[in-house]
């Protein structure tokens, strides 16, 4: 399997890196030489992104219909070709199951569901066509269990880790490495986003990120930053999922 830390250079597109742990990973992507282009929703806040990065960068809302593929059409009509691609753009909800407005549901599969697997399979296309190339699917340590109070996120991390995973076993083969990034609560906006209180164990997202890249490009499987949350990997998931529901502060 290829090794881009070593062997590699191209370009690197990471989605959702205007800020927090996509603008981390896109900065230590670029820290071993690779040409950054990245994503996000808020131009204003993209481009300032982009700037400290030398980065190119393309608005898109990765929420509407279609936007994926226009995303990374555009992309490659603009003459780049991506060596690696960061799913990482993606938006949570909190609240009793029924409870969450259905619209900020459609919003969020649209994005951790529909989006990361429609440019997962685009970059896959190109990658496996070549023989090189490397995907990492940002998803969380909620894909291991079920997450009450927060039940559409971790279902949605769930459904990328397992496509993730199935992905790697397919484009092997080909010379293309396919990696999951599952974090646990990160120091970033994400929480006060999706309507829930950040936990004080929160790691920021650059040490994440300094965790991370390394093991992705160097083909790791599941990559699971702090020595907690891959510990906690062992224990069963009713468990899990108890606990989580106690630290959203509720009286389950």
């Amino acid at each position: 399997m290829r090794n881009f830390d070593l062997c590699g250079r191209g370009q690197a597109l990471v989605t959702g890196a205007a800020r927090g742990l996509g603008f981390a990973l896109a900065n230590e992507l670029k820290a071993r030489g690779f040409d950054i282009i990245i994503t996000g929703r808020d131009e204003k806040t993209l481009k300032a992104a982009a700037d400290l990065l030398g980065a190119s960068y393309y608005v898109c809302e990765l929420a509407a219909s279609g936007a994926a593929k226009k995303l990374y059409e555009r992309i490659k009509a603009d003459g780049h070709t991506l060596s690696v691609l960061v799913n990482n753009a993606g938006l949570g909800a909190s609240g009793e199951a029924w409870t969450v407005d259905e619209e900020k549901d459609r919003e969020l599969i649209a994005v951790n569901i529909t989006a990361a697997t429609e440019l997962s399979k685009l970059f896959l296309s190109d990658a496996c066509g070549r023989g090189y190339g490397a995907l990492l699917n940002v998803c969380s340590v909620g894909a291991f269990q079920p997450g009450p109070y927060t039940a559409s996120y971790y279902a949605s991390k769930a459904y990328l880790h397992s496509y993730t995973s199935a992905a790697r076993e397919e484009a092997k083969r080909y010379g293309v490495s396919v990696s999951s990034l599952c974090p646990g609560p990160l120091d970033t906006d994400f929480f006060k986003a999706a309507g829930a209180n950040k936990p004080k164990t929160s790691m920021s997202a650059e040490k994440a990120a300094a965790y991370a890249i390394p093991r992705f490009l160097n083909g790791r499987k599941t990559i699971v930053p702090g020595f907690y949350n891959r510990l906690a990997r062992l224990l069963p998931a009713s468990i899990k999922a108890k606990y989580v529901a106690k630290i959203k502060g509720t009286k389950n």
